[in-house]
């Protein structure tokens, strides 16, 4: 089968959103009902052998969750290519960056404000403002210039994600400027994706789930796929959170 038949028949960009809800959903269930709760519990308890065993499978489900990141990321920037009204796509992840941030925190932290780390809706907020204006950088400027200019922006929206403390922080913003610079190319763009979030996560255990996202990624048909619940994929991230924060007080206290 030719790259073009796998394309026509690949993924499509609704089934890669499902693909990306479901890995966070393993992830942020890892870290708050395993290593917050369950495993702590059973430390407790002196069941050592089974906290043992459900480390183990909280390290499966955070490598499954590291899928979930370069795909909302490749997503980010061909909504941002294909979007009708740029200005009103910044405003409702902006939006769902404040909304959010209360249930990140009560599931990170167990309380409802807390500044050191920020919700990945404001990585992507920043992100689709540092894609306008390098776009328009490019539109507007001579073309020797421009580049520098585009890393100029890039440098500093990336300082200001590791200032903020935004989820992935510097090195969520400069892989959104590369699946931006390389859409052209793909395949380069994967694979560089790939190593550069490789080398940052630096943990081999996430490498299966870092190569599975690309993998994906590059099975994409460039279509939006049938189903049409824009406001459920924003939805599902602030209502996780405090799905699951609520199910481990439940559980765990």
């Amino acid at each position: 089968m030719s790259e073009k038949q796998i394309l026509r028949h690949g993924l499509n960009g609704n089934q890669l959103k499902l693909i990306a809800v479901v890995s966070m959903l393993c992830d942020h269930a890892a870290i708050r009902l395993l290593a917050y709760g369950l495993i702590p519990a059973l430390r407790e308890t002196g069941a050592d052998a089974a906290a043992d065993l459900w480390n183990q499978v909280f390290w499966i489900l955070r490598s499954v969750g590291r899928m979930a990141f370069p795909i909302y990321v490749f997503l980010l920037v061909e909504g941002f290519c294909h979007t009708a009204n740029r200005r009103r796509y910044a405003m409702r992840l902006g939006i769902f960056a404040l909304l959010s941030e209360v249930p990140y925190d009560l599931l990170l932290f167990g309380k409802p404000w807390d500044m050191r780390a920020q919700n990945v809706f404001i990585t992507l907020f920043l992100g689709i403002l540092m894609l306008t204006v390098i776009d328009w950088i490019g539109k507007n400027t001579e073309a020797g210039m421009a580049p520098y200019r585009q890393m100029g922006v890039i440098a500093a929206t990336a300082l200001l994600a590791w200032f903020l403390k935004c989820d992935y922080d510097a090195v969520g913003i400069m892989l959104i400027a590369l699946f931006f610079w390389l859409r052209p190319q793909p395949g380069t763009a994967c694979l560089l994706g790939l190593l550069f979030l490789a080398a940052a996560e630096s943990k081999p255990v996430y490498l299966p789930g870092l190569a599975a996202a690309f993998c994906l990624i590059r099975c994409y048909n460039g279509t939006r796929g049938g189903f049409r619940g824009k406001w459920f994929f924003y939805l599902v991230y602030p209502v996780h959170l405090l799905l699951l924060y609520g199910l481990s007080r439940l559980l765990f206290g």
